[in-house]
């Protein structure tokens, strides 16, 4: 009777090996599945920090672009022009009125005793020792009181916009005072009158500098 040949032994000690059992193959699929929680995990913690920091600067950025509490951002207003040209420098006009009379003063021209409608300034005369008061008229679109006339266009429109005469103001006619007036007019006219001397009832001397608004 002839013996296998090694050859035959060896290929049934490999078929005759056992399979590895199911705990091994159960081990191994539960450390796959751990490690692939991991790696999401990672890579879901790597995204909320990414997100985190691109918040944190989009509220920097916001911060920095908007105005603190409480604060409002100034209004602009449009440039003044370089230069007002003179219509008219220092033009005399006198007042001669009665006793508690009025007289009306167009600035435009200029011209004492004018139509109330178009009137600039509104002078009233008192009786007794009570002085004249100067107001605005119909045709004024703001006025301002001045100590004295050393001031330009320019000025005049600031103390217009920053201190005006309000409705129901007049002023004392008095050497020395002078007022700024801009007019209703279009095109706008910028007048200084200045009170040179004051007589007695009813009479006055004014002296009146106009410029232009330009367009």
């Amino acid at each position: 009777m002839s013996l296998p040949t090694s050859s035959s032994s060896s290929s049934q000690e490999a078929e005759a090996q056992p399979e590895p059992p199911p705990k091994a193959k159960r081990r191994r699929g539960a450390a796959l599945a751990v490690m692939i929680s991991v790696v999401a995990l990672l890579v879901s913690a790597a995204a909320g920090y990414f997100s985190w920091q691109a918040f944190g600067l989009a509220a920097a950025h916001s911060s920095m672009s908007m105005p603190a509490a409480g604060t409002t951002t100034p209004a602009e207003r449009p440039p003044e022009p370089e230069e007002y040209p003179v219509a008219y420098a220092k033009e005399p006009l006198r007042v001669q009125v009665g006793c508690s009379a009025v007289i009306f003063l167009d600035l435009d021209e200029p011209r004492a005793d004018a139509q109330q409608q178009v009137a600039d300034l509104r002078y009233d005369s008192r009786c007794g020792d009570e002085p004249p008061r100067l107001s605005l008229g119909a045709g004024a679109a703001g006025g301002s009181q001045r100590s004295n006339a050393d001031v330009d266009a320019a000025g005049c429109l600031r103390a217009i916009r920053t201190s005006p005469l309000g409705p129901g103001s007049d002023v004392e006619v008095k050497k020395g005072t002078a007022l700024c007036v801009q007019t209703a007019d279009v095109p706008a006219v910028i007048a200084l009158v200045e009170i040179i001397d004051v007589g007695g009832t009813g009479t006055a001397g004014l002296r009146a500098t106009s410029w232009r608004v330009p367009d």
